[in-house]
């Protein structure tokens, strides 16, 4: 009787056995590639969050996007992952995490907008220095870019080496001849580097720009425009 009842029993188990559904297993290989391709859609996702406002979702996304691997093998892609994520974290003003960001993508990117970026944030911690050492490495990458030039002009300017600050400032007034700030420092930089001629002609510029300037009617007095 025993002996019937365990038969019995072991054709429920195999019986129950059999009607279970089965799930593949998925090998570490193939779960590799799928976390790979799922990963490759984080840095859009990235970006709409940043779009719409949501710093700390694209932060969220940019750190998963990183941490996946999938893109060791796409240096320029992962650089710009850091770039990104910089940005983000710029966005909340913490540069504190910003440059470390900046700091990766740039062993890994040339380009001049990082750079620049880097040397807001610099600017923003008080150090001058390491900004001015930026915008030069932004001007490298892209020497036409007029925001670049206005920068350096404005801060080489403020440090008052004139005969530096001048070129800047005359490429960049190339781009945006009415700039007020430009147009200051330019026509001050001119006079000061001796080019009489050329910082009276800027004071007159900035005269049209803002009738009654004090800096531009002093201006031309001593360089008799």
């Amino acid at each position: 009787m025993l002996s019937r009842l365990l038969a019995a029993l072991i054709t429920v188990v195999l019986v129950s056995s059999s009607v279970m559904p089965s799930y593949a297993l998925e090998d570490p290989a193939s779960r590799r590639a799928r976390q790979q391709r799922e990963a490759q859609t984080l840095p859009n996702e990235a970006q709409k969050a940043l779009q719409q406002g949501d710093v700390d979702t694209a932060i969220k996304l940019y750190t998963k996007a990183i941490d996946s691997g999938a893109f060791r093998g796409q240096p320029e892609v992962l650089g710009q992952l850091y770039y990104e994520r910089g940005l983000a974290y710029r966005q909340k003003n913490d540069c504190t995490n910003a440059v470390p960001d900046f700091d990766k993508a740039a062993e890994l990117i040339n380009k001049g907008e990082l750079f620049f970026s880097r040397a807001a944030c610099y600017l923003e911690m008080n150090q001058e220095d390491k900004a001015l050492a930026d915008f030069d490495l932004a001007i490298k990458a892209d020497p036409e870019a007029p925001a670049y030039r206005k920068a350096r002009c404005i801060i080489m300017f403020n440090k008052k080496n004139f005969a530096s600050a001048l070129p800047d400032c005359e490429k960049a007034l190339a781009a945006a001849p009415d700039d007020k700030n430009l147009l200051l420092a330019a026509s001050q930089a001119a006079e000061q580097t001796g080019n009489r001629a050329r910082a009276a002609e800027l004071y007159r510029k900035l005269l049209a720009v803002d009738p009654g300037n004090p800096v531009a009617t002093e201006g031309l007095k001593r360089v008799g425009g």
